[in-house]
């Protein structure tokens, strides 16, 4: 056997087994890192309006209201008579006073009829007298007084209307309050029952709500009131039950709720859309939640809390809800300065590291 000849053989053989074992074991080692890698959990990532802080506030529960905050006192005022308009003496917006003149008509037939039967009240009151005189000297029968005195009445009847229309001709307000509408101009000719104008006061507003009939039993008169109105950017306004009424709507079986809204100042306008809550229950200084943080499953509530950097699900007890600030009372579970999840949950685990955006945690 010549060896020097094999030799070049020998070497290729045992190259290629080298090569082969650390071909195995390169790729036995890739397997058990990347079984690694799927066995440690991925990192939660959060946005900073995904968490809150468990922290202590006031809080009021209640039942949801929204309705109309309309003035507390308003009049229609329409055309008493049959007559053009020679005047009008106010405008919308205008503040007037109870017995304000509003508007006049035009007054001469008016002030004409009502000196005619001015005059003929008189007449009838002096024949009268003198058909009285002539009965006690036995000029004339009683049926002669008596027709004397159907007269005067007939006459007294037709000066009261003639007086009655004359006062009608000065068209006044009411009551006290602003003008909101305006619905005649000079030399306009109205018939009666027109409308004329639109008094309210809005000095104290009302506002009419409706709520559920199972919730009527929590509300009560005197009930305090919190309300967001549309276009009132200076927080939320406070009123108070006035009224209940005692029979529900037959189409929704809500029953309607009326609280008075006080406006001394005038800023609120009436006819507004607001909502908000009548106060059932207070809690002062107490812990608290936004209400996504609180999860509830099968019964039982919890929450998500971030501690060193990862989750944890505890188990909570919650109490009083505050629907209109969207707050949730905390009465064990949770302390004070904790953070915990308000976003999505769903494939979270106890344990689970947590990244949020912005934040190291």
């Amino acid at each position: 056997m010549n060896t020097s000849r094999n030799t070049p053989i020998l070497v290729m053989l045992l190259a290629a087994l080298t090569l082969a074992g650390c071909g195995g074991k390169s790729e036995k080692g890739a397997s058990h890192g990347a079984e690694a890698k799927t066995a440690a959990p991925d990192t939660a990532l959060f946005a900073a309006t995904d968490i809150a802080v468990v922290a202590k506030t006031d809080l009021a529960a209640g039942v949801p209201v929204s309705g109309t905050l309309a003035p507390g006192w308003r009049a229609r005022v329409t055309a008493p008579l049959d007559e053009v308009v020679d005047a009008v003496l106010v405008r919308e917006g205008q503040r007037v006073a109870k017995g304000q003149v509003l508007a006049r008509f035009r007054m001469d037939a008016v002030q004409t009829a009502a000196a005619s039967a001015k005059a003929q009240l008189k007449s009838a009151q002096a024949d009268l007298e003198r058909q009285k005189n002539l009965l006690r000297e036995g000029a004339v029968s009683e049926r002669d007084v008596e027709s004397a005195e159907a007269a005067y009445r007939a006459a007294a009847a037709a000066d009261a209307q003639a007086s009655h229309r004359f006062e009608d001709a000065s068209v006044r307000a009411p009551g006290a309050g602003t003008v909101t509408v305006r619905s005649v101009q000079a030399g306009d000719r109205v018939g009666f029952g027109d409308p004329m104008f639109v008094v309210a006061d809005t000095r104290e507003l009302e506002f009419e709500a409706t709520v559920p009939s199972e919730f009527v039993r929590l509300v009560r008169v005197g009930a305090p009131v919190t309300l967001s109105v549309t276009g009132w950017d200076a927080g939320s306004i406070r009123g108070m039950v006035a009224r209940i009424n005692n029979t529900a709507d037959e189409a929704t079986r809500q029953v309607k709720v009326y609280v008075t809204v006080p406006n001394a100042g005038g800023q609120l306008v009436g006819d507004l859309f607001g909502s908000g809550s009548i106060v059932t229950d207070r809690a002062t200084g107490v812990l608290a939640v936004p209400g996504a943080a609180a999860r509830t499953k099968d019964g039982d509530s919890s929450a998500w809390v971030i501690v060193g950097g990862r989750l944890a699900k505890r188990a909570v007890k919650f109490g009083l809800v505050d629907e209109a600030h969207d707050r949730i009372q905390v009465l064990s579970g949770l302390a004070e300065g904790e953070t915990v999840v308000t976003g999505p949950v769903q494939g979270l685990s106890d344990g689970q590291p947590v990244r949020v955006s912005g934040k190291d945690r």
